[in-house]
């Protein structure tokens, strides 16, 4: 029931979205075949949710909320930067033979969006869509340590933080001098906080207004031959380039490294 509940608000959605000038009650009701006292109450939930906004006139009008609008949006810049950074992931990934990954910030978290992986890679890693915990992240610390200060406040004031190795920062107090060492040097690093044999790197990447939308990172076996200062620069270096196609001005960029 609650399935049909679902495909329901899916459909009345659409159904909104595609109209100009918003529909009246009966007018989806038509439109969807669904009956008359089950529209109204989606409706309501969906208004409840910011989803679907009402106009007022002769007929009460619904059309699409701001939260859709929001979301909507989001999934557009999300696909602009994976299209934009797809080229670069991969030449970076074929440069540096290691899997390289660009993801988000949502909330205390991170979401994978795009990967690419070398031939014969020897680990197994995150997948596309996959979460996972931002302190404990390359990418996430590459993130957070970018953010204005109130907004990383409440964002570590909400972590629940867990050890994953022996390795793996566990307070606030270490993740804000972690992410403050960051900063500084322009990469973030994993060093082997979620698996003991992973070590990753993780750099910004910033949009038309400055503002940290993503980051990219490298994935691969710790090795303490691996040379982390050339894999940071080589990163650096692909964020700078991934955040100029997102409309950051070039000339802002600063020197990390």
């Amino acid at each position: 029931m609650q399935n049909r509940s679902l495909v329901r608000s899916i459909q009345i959605l659409t159904l909104i979205s595609q109209s100009k000038n918003g529909l009246s009650l009966n007018q989806i009701v038509e439109a969807t075949s669904i009956p008359k006292t089950t529209v109204y109450e989606i409706l309501l939930m969906l208004i409840e949710t910011d989803m679907v906004q009402t106009l007022e006139g002769k007929a009460r009008l619904y059309q699409i909320g701001l939260k859709a609008f929001v979301i909507g949006n989001r999934y557009i810049q999300n696909m602009d930067l994976v299209s934009e950074s797809k080229p670069i992931v991969k030449r970076v990934s074929q440069e540096l033979d290691k899997t390289i990954f660009i993801a988000i910030l949502d909330g205390n978290q991170i979401i994978y969006l795009h990967k690419h992986e070398p031939e014969n890679v020897p680990i197994y890693t995150a997948n596309v869509t996959n979460r996972e915990d931002a302190y404990c992240t390359s990418l996430g610390k590459a993130m957070l340590a970018f953010l204005p200060n109130d907004k990383l406040e409440d964002l570590i004031d909400s972590m629940n933080f867990k050890q994953r190795t022996e390795r793996t920062i566990l307070n606030k107090k270490s993740l804000i001098k972690e992410l403050e060492i960051t900063k500084k040097r322009g990469y973030a690093i994993d060093d082997r906080e979620i698996i003991d044999f992973v070590q990753c790197l993780g750099a910004p990447i910033f949009n038309h207004r400055g503002e940290v939308v993503a980051g990219i990172s490298t994935a691969g076996l710790y090795s303490e031959e691996r040379d982390i200062k050339k894999e940071g620069e080589v990163l650096v270096c692909a964020a700078k380039e991934i955040s100029t196609r997102l409309g950051y001005i070039k000339q802002t960029l600063r020197s990390y490294i």
